[in-house]
Order: structure tokens, then sequence, then C-alpha cells
């Protein structure tokens, strides 16, 4: 009863987040008699078919085939961190889908499950590749594609300074401009487009960008329509001056640098919060006095460990 009490409060549920999902189900509790109160995210595998109780956080990408797709030739498929299935397929594709539960609740009233697969999310979020292999992008072997390190004009390349650069002219008149900026003769080097010179290509390259620092190269690409950037570090990112100008990193109270975020809306754009993270369960005890719970109730809740709560940080 004392969980049905506080859906009454909340416009979201989220299994996943809230309770592991195994616990979930051990407990009884009906995904579907709670999306009657509100909208409901579910498991990272869906609440439906084999997995649906079993929590496998890393392999998800496996699973809707990105991972074949990521890494040089010749080497083992690679983990993009964890990006595209906890926080693109996962994390965003669940955001989203509460955003749309919440709007089409005003209009019918109602709430329903949110089945936020990450497995489908991740795999959704790669539709272009999957529906792209009909042209050509992806009939060579992992690494020797356009897009995926095979093309020498899609890659990263080592300054003398032992930092690095990021290249990727796909369009003919910015491939120009990159040849201009490595004083490279485009009469003297094979077509952008000939899959069979493009390791002579990266050779070329390579030895081009090795030979000035980051900072030159960023001095002389800066201002030309090349599509060559800097690979920035997380200590380096906030002062380069397109982030500085637009404001895009911010610190909190604590000097702890992160992005603001993002995307900026033209009337209401989101402040970000400036003050340290709170541990988990440090403001149990006060948000639930805010919805109206006796300290005899929270003491219950919190004995019986139906909440959970940082006593050394929370405001009692």
């Amino acid at each position: 009863m004392r969980f049905e009490a506080l859906l009454t409060f909340t416009d979201t549920f989220s299994a996943r987040a809230a309770i592991r999902i195994a616990v979930f189900y051990q407990l009884s509790l009906d995904i579907l008699q709670i999306s009657k109160k509100c909208p409901a995210a579910v498991s990272s595998f869906g609440h439906c078919f084999s997995f649906k109780k079993v929590l496998v956080v890393n392999n998800k990408v496996r699973m809707c085939r990105l991972l074949s797709r990521l890494g040089r030739s010749g080497e083992k498929p690679y983990a993009p961190l964890n990006l595209i299935a906890d926080f693109a397929g996962g994390g965003l594709t669940c955001a989203l889908g509460i955003v749309l539960a919440l709007l089409e609740r005003t209009k019918s009233g109602k709430g329903q499950v949110i089945d936020a697969s990450m497995v489908e999310g991740a795999a959704y979020l790669g539709s272009f590749v999957w529906k792209s292999q009909r042209v050509g992008l992806w009939s060579r072997g992992r690494g020797e594609n356009l897009l995926d390190s095979g093309a020498p004009f899609y890659d990263t390349y080592k300054t003398l300074d032992g930092k690095y650069m990021a290249v990727g002219p796909l369009e003919p008149q910015f491939y120009e401009q990159l040849l201009k900026g490595l004083q490279l003769d485009a009469g003297e080097l094979p077509p952008q487009m000939s899959f069979s010179d493009w390791p002579e290509m990266r050779r070329i390259f390579t030895q081009s960008f090795a030979s000035k620092t980051q900072a030159d190269w960023s001095r002389i690409f800066d201002e030309v329509d090349a599509c060559v950037t800097p690979v920035l570090s997380f200590d380096e990112v906030s002062s380069h001056h397109h982030n500085r100008e637009r404001g895009s990193f911010v610190k909190n109270s604590s000097g702890e640098e992160f992005p603001r975020p993002a995307p900026v809306l033209s009337r209401t754009p989101a402040e970000p919060c400036l003050a340290s993270d709170p541990v988990v369960g440090e403001h149990t005890v006060e948000v639930l006095q805010e919805y109206g719970f006796t300290s005899a109730e929270i003491d219950k809740m919190l004995s019986d460990r139906v909440v959970e709560c940082r006593a050394e940080k929370a405001k009692l």
C-alpha cells in the first residue's frame, strides 16, 4: 500500500531505475496495473520474452549487431564506452518514450507501459547502418568502409606533439580544402574514392599530420571548411574558443566541470544545477514530507526499507 501511495504523486515510474527488475517480479508487482496510474519504463531487454528478468548490461550492443561494425580492420570489435546501449539506446529512447506517453496522456487521460528495451533502442539508433547496407556502405570488412575508419579522410591522426586531429571531409569540396591545408597536390594523389589506394593515402596523411603540432594544425584549419578539428581532452575542451563562446561547459559549486544541458531552447533553456550532485537518498525525507507523509509513515517506510535515506546528509 505504501508503494501504491507513492505512485499517486508521480508522473513516471521506472522499474529499471527504482528497483532491480528481478526483485520487481519477486514482489509480484504488476507493471500493467502501475501503468494505469502513471507511464512506466520497464527493463533493459524489454518486459516480455526470455531476457525480461535478466540484467546483462554490457551485451546489448552485441545483440543488436552494431558491435560487429565497431573496430579497426584486423582487430576485435571494441565497445564505444557505454554510450550506445545504456545512454542512447536506453536512457535517451526511454526519456523520449516518457515524453510521448505524457503527451498522449493529455488526450486520453491514461497511463501506459513504456517498453524501453536497450537492445531495440540501440538497434533503432543504428537504423542508418541497417538501411545503408543496400547501397554498399558496409560491403567491406570491419574497419575498411567509408565511415568506420577505413577511409583515410575519415579518421584521426597523430600530431608532432603526440596529440590528435580528427578528419572527416566526405564531400569533394571539403576534401579539397583538406589537401590544401596539408599542402598536398590533388593531381599527384589518387582519386578520393579509390579504395585500393586508401592505404597509401593514409600513409601520406599520417606523415603530413606528424610534421606539425595540434595547435599548428588547428590554426590552419580553424577558418577552413575542411572538417578537421582537434581531439580535445576533458581538461582542454572547455577552453576551446568555440565551446568557451557558447558556454558549452559549466562548473558546479565543487569546481567539477560538466556539459550544460542540450539542446538549448530559445525561450525556455534548461538551467543547469550548479550544486554538488546529491548522494542517493539525501533528500528522501524532505521529498516525502513535501508529499504529505507523516513522520510516523516515513519512519515506517525507512524501517521496512521501502525507501532509502542517507541520514548523514539528509535534512531531518
